[in-house]
């Protein structure tokens, strides 16, 4: 906008007072451009002086100067009657409310804010000059008192010039929204551009062949703004192309023969013109296809290269000319790049795969010709080198003269700790224990021609510890002389899990043991424990022989103890999960326990009064302590002090929140603790682990603590560990407190066993313990049925037409078992109870199918008391039974 026709130009002088040099320089261009006399002031009391002398027609000031602002500048114009109606604009780039206020109080005409449109700046020049003359004749004064920031201004100016100033402060803040719109948009657009980009390149990482890299590109391709449709094509030959991938494409392009023939962004790519992404303002293609085109005219053309070699293009199609800016172009075209190279190795992956099959299906086949295939070895070298790179596995060429490395993969870089420089300074020697050198050395020079060799070495890491590999090393051309590729797998988890293996049979072939010499020994010790009550019974008012007699079941008593350890040993014991009472179970261990802790460890027991009941299998809490004990005296090689504690405690809802699985409860407390070497954190977060130990090879199973673990839980406990380094181990046990009365094994013996008159039939295969069970039982009035087998008792069964009251049974016989017996028995006679009896581990019961909750069972070796106690037992609580 220019000044009106009525005003003189010559007559326009305008003062600008700007202190920088720079901006003063280009506004004197803009307004002599526009026609206006220039003068310029480089502060404000240069300004004041050269208004002073020769008043301007309108002064533009900035604000921000040294010495005297713009604002100050303004007030001193305005404050003097001559000078006060110039027309001031005021250029700043602040526009706060403060800065308005400012403005108004100074008497300012108007604010413009930088940058500044330049036409924007003349339009209000222009205004201000032409109605400067009803500025002139304005005679009204405003006086306004405003509040802000917690001070009041007031502001006395003509209603014109405070009009002027306010109108020209929203023209400014609705321009600015304008452009804060736009670049919303902007930023808008360019999130969508980047975010497609991302997933492009995204898309591109995931993709492995050909097929996939297109595909995955064109799809995040769409993402991106104004794209509707997508076509990729790839050369195929000198001159002619192939569709890769399609995106929503519409009617008109998915006719087979719509994409064949010529167009013109495969013209300009053949012709080398297609060297960036550009916009193809009307698609041939969209333009000669028959059909609903919806809506396509134009789209982008991305050409596919690495280098100057041109793969292909992708176009990228949407209803707006100038699909994207020159930016979006840029960036497209490095993507078109990416593309390129994910093709790029796409195929040469392919094809790596093709080779590596061709050359193991060459090499399983020996090629006779050794001069040819190693000639095609040497072609293939650089093939090689990348598949070297690559390998998961650590690999290394050595010289087989020098034995120094020649070659290192980046995976024995990172697995052995080395740097690469490092270990092409060092020797294969380097990385082996010292003591398997020698064997090494004779290995290289027994075989430094041969193909193929493969080993299990021992091998240092840089940290000092050292890891089992399975080596595997082939002759190799490198570099002119004699060297042999090595592959090297670390199979240190592999012997790890051998050796758990191993351990694990061995604990299985030693419960398999105990679990066969239990039945045989177990007779024999019903029959020597049974016989000797007999005769002490007898004899027992005899001191000449009682004495002796004694001797010999005591030894019985042990004999069947130890038995029951090596079951408990085994962990193949039957299980009789009873109320017991933990200070008879700790109180019976004492001399064992002592016995195996040795003479240089103290033991130390503590029991609770009163304590309650425990539900749990008596020769499990014996495992458990027996296991702690040793853990405990492993732990104190010196000697030291081994303290067993019994107590009733009660685990609050604060406790139980800080230890997991815990519910709040009564309790008893099981603690074992030790004056030994103790365990740090890292030790403690293992030691219940199945094969974790921290003792020597062979010295640990690894099993014992785990053991512990699982009795707990099975038992619906809980076992916590309290440990310090050189401050020894205490170990908790929590199991749950119930009701009744706990079982006394001693009481149990010395309770009276009685008689009776019942009919019973006894089926034992050993003849030495049915004779001794007829004894007793005949003693005590009841009448024995004796068979000697399965088939003898089903015959005395069917033979016997009185009722049989009870059928005692060994569990395990030739040709049927104790349970087949009890099965065709009780169509018979439906009367029978069944009382089993073995000397078997619980998994031939449960083979045999006897162990159940509700199956009256007795566990060889028994006493004649114990063998009456349970047969009374089982006879007084029979109800009747049914058929089948």
């Amino acid at each position: 906008m220019h000044p009106s026709p009525s005003t003189d130009w010559r007559d326009i002088e305008v003062l600008v007072v700007e202190d920088s040099p720079t901006q003063a320089e280009e506004l004197k261009y803009l307004l002599a451009e526009g026609g206006y006399a220039v003068t310029v002031a480089r502060n404000g009391q240069q300004a004041l002086a050269s208004i002073r002398a020769h008043p301007p027609t309108l002064i533009l000031s900035d604000v921000v100067m040294p010495e005297m602002d713009g604002f100050e500048l303004c007030r001193r114009i305005k404050s003097q009657p001559e000078i006060k109606d110039i027309p001031v604009i005021l250029l700043t780039s602040l526009a706060t409310p403060a800065d308005i206020v400012s403005g108004l109080s100074s008497g300012a005409d108007n604010f413009i804010r930088k940058p500044y449109e330049p036409k924007y700046l003349l339009s209000r020049m222009d205004y201000i000059l032409t109605n400067r003359e009803l500025r002139r004749t304005e005679k009204t004064r405003m006086g306004v008192e405003i509040f802000f920031n917690g001070e009041r201004h007031f502001i006395a100016s003509e209603r014109q010039q405070i009009l002027d100033l306010l109108i020209s402060t929203y023209e400014d803040a609705v321009r600015l929204n304008s452009d804060l719109q736009a670049r919303e948009r902007e930023l808008e657009r360019s999130y969508q551009s980047l975010a497609g980009l991302y997933g492009i390149a995204e898309g591109l990482n995931q993709a492995a062949s050909e097929r996939e890299v297109l595909d995955k590109a064109l799809e995040k391709a769409m993402a991106l703004p104004g794209v509707r449709a997508g076509w990729m094509v790839l050369r195929d030959g000198s001159t002619g192309f192939r569709l890769g991938a399609v995106r929503g494409l519409p009617s008109a392009l998915t006719a087979s023969e719509a994409f064949q023939g010529d167009c013109l962004c495969r013209r300009k790519l053949l012709a080398g013109e297609l060297k960036n992404g550009a916009n193809i303002v009307e698609c041939e293609r969209l333009r000669l296809a028959g059909g609903d085109t919806g809506g396509l005219h134009c789209h982008a053309s991305v050409p596919i290269c690495i280098g100057e070699q041109a793969l292909g293009v992708m176009n990228l199609a949407g209803p707006d000319q100038g699909l994207f800016g020159e930016e979006d172009l840029r960036m497209l075209t490095g993507v078109g790049n990416q593309v390129a190279l994910a093709v790029g190795r796409a195929r040469l992956l392919a094809e790596l795969e093709k080779r590596v099959e061709e050359r193991t299906g060459a090499l399983t086949a020996e090629i006779a010709d050794r001069r040819r295939a190693e000639q095609a070895l040497r072609e293939s070298e650089e093939r090689y080198r990348l598949l070297f790179e690559v390998n998961p596995l650590p690999m290394w060429i050595y010289d087989t003269e020098s034995l120094a490395f020649l070659a290192v993969n980046e995976t024995a870089v990172r697995h052995y700790g080395y740097s690469q420089e490092e270990l092409l300074n060092m020797k294969i020697t380097d990385l082996h224990l010292p003591e398997d050198v020698p064997k090494l050395l004779g290995e290289v020079l027994k075989r430094p021609e041969s193909r193929r060799a493969s080993g299990e070495w021992r091998l240092y890491r840089k940290d000092g510890s050292w890891v089992y590999a399975e080596i595997t090393s082939h002759a190799l051309p490198f570099g002119g002389g004699n060297s042999r590729l090595v592959l090297a797998n670390d199979v240190t988890e592999r012997k790890k899990l051998e050796e758990q293996f191993r351990q694990a049979q061995k604990m299985e072939a030693i419960g398999q043991l105990a679990g066969g010499v239990a039945h045989d020994f177990n007779n024999l010790l019903t029959i020597i424990n049974g016989y000797s009550q007999l005769v002490l019974d007898r004899f027992g008012s005899n001191p000449a022989l009682a004495g002796d007699i004694e001797q010999i079941v005591r030894a019985g008593e042990r004999a069947a103890a130890l038995t029951r350890q090596l079951l408990v040993f085994s962990r193949r014991q039957v299980l009789t999960p009873q109320i017991l009472d933990l200070n008879h179970i700790v109180a019976g261990m004492d001399k064992m326990l002592r016995r195996l802790i040795g003479e240089d460890i103290d033991l130390v027991t503590f029991q609770g009064r009163s304590i309650g009941g425990v539900k749990a299998d008596p020769g499990q809490i014996e495992q458990i302590i027996l296991n702690l004990a040793v853990n405990a005296r492993d732990a104190m090689p010196r000697g030291g002090k081994l303290t067993l504690e019994t107590a009733n405690v009660t685990l609050d809802a604060s406790y139980a929140r800080a230890h997991i699985g815990v519910a709040p409860g009564p309790y008893v407390l099981l603690a074992v603790s030790d004056t030994g070497q103790g365990m740090d954190d890292k030790i403690k977060s293992h030691i219940f682990e199945p094969f974790f130990t921290t003792k020597e090879p062979g010295k640990g199973t690894g099993l014992g603590l785990a053991t512990v673990y699982g009795i707990v839980k099975r038992s619906g406990g809980h076992v916590w560990v309290y440990s310090e380094p050189g401050r020894g181990a205490t170990f908790k046990i929590y199991l749950p407190s119930v009701g009744g009365e706990a079982n006394s094994v001693a009481a149990e013996d010395r309770a009276a066993a009685g008689g009776g008159t019942e009919t019973l039939l006894l089926v034992e295969d050993e003849p030495s313990l049915r004779a001794l069970a007829r004894e007793v039982l005949e003693a005590k009035g009841y009448n024995v049925l004796e068979a000697e087998s399965a088939p003898h008792a089903l015959r005395i069964a069917r033979e016997h037409p009185s009722p049989i009251h009870l059928l005692l049974t060994d569990v395990v016989m030739p040709e049927l078992s104790g349970k087949d017996v009890a099965d065709q028995l009780m169509p018979l006679h439906p009367e029978t109870q069944v009382l089993y009896m073995s000397g078997y581990t619980d998994s031939a019961i449960v083979h045999h199918g006897v162990l159940d909750p509700r199956t009256a069972y007795l566990q060889k070796p028994f006493t004649p008391d114990g063998l009456l106690r349970k047969v009374r037992e089982v006879l007084s609580a029979r109800s009747p039974r049914s058929p089948g």
